[in-house]
């Protein structure tokens, strides 16, 4: 079997987001600063109103609780917003050709190689370690770090069902 298919920027960004958001150790900071660090902001603010500025501590429970509703509710997006921008930042510290362009992956009963313009991968069906599939994308993770990305869209319905089958994963349904 044969795929063509070109990585951008931002399927990159994209499986970024998707990593972090499936990582175990990620999934742990991101929950405490999603709800760990309003809950901790909010005692000194309730304190310095009510001590500092001497005002009723039902106006200053009403502060904070707005405090930890409004930032549970903005963080995700503002944690997807960092995440990206950071990306960005790493991807224009060096030179990183062989991650993005064209590239052309063929699989055979024991094998996936992967030519791109300056690269080539071979790469045992063996290692593969896990199949993840988004709308946007399908990842073939070979440890828990490094994946092949293939953007879904260079890929039909019935292609994607033969890659699937070929990597041996369950339909979606």
């Amino acid at each position: 079997m044969e795929l063509r298919f070109e990585i951008t920027k931002d399927d990159y960004i994209n499986f970024n987001l998707y990593h972090i958001e499936n990582s175990p150790s990620q999934r742990k900071v991101y929950n405490f600063l999603r709800y760990g660090i309003p809950l901790l902001f909010s005692v000194p603010v309730y304190a310095i109103g009510t001590i500092i500025f001497q005002q009723p501590a039902s106006y200053w429970v009403v502060i904070a609780l707005l405090f930890i509703l409004v930032w549970i509710i903005t963080y995700p997006k503002q944690h997807k917003r960092v995440i990206r921008r950071q990306t960005e930042k790493l991807l224009q510290e060096g030179e990183n050709s062989s991650i993005f362009g064209k590239k052309i992956m063929t699989l055979d009963d024991q094998t996936i190689k992967v030519v791109g313009g300056n690269s080539s991968e071979t790469t045992s069906k063996q290692s593969i370690q896990e199949v993840k599939v988004y709308e946007d994308m399908i990842l073939i993770y070979l440890s828990s770090i490094t994946a092949h990305i293939i953007p879904t869209r260079f890929l039909s319905e019935e292609l994607k069902s033969e890659l699937l089958e070929e990597l041996k994963v369950p339909p979606v349904l």
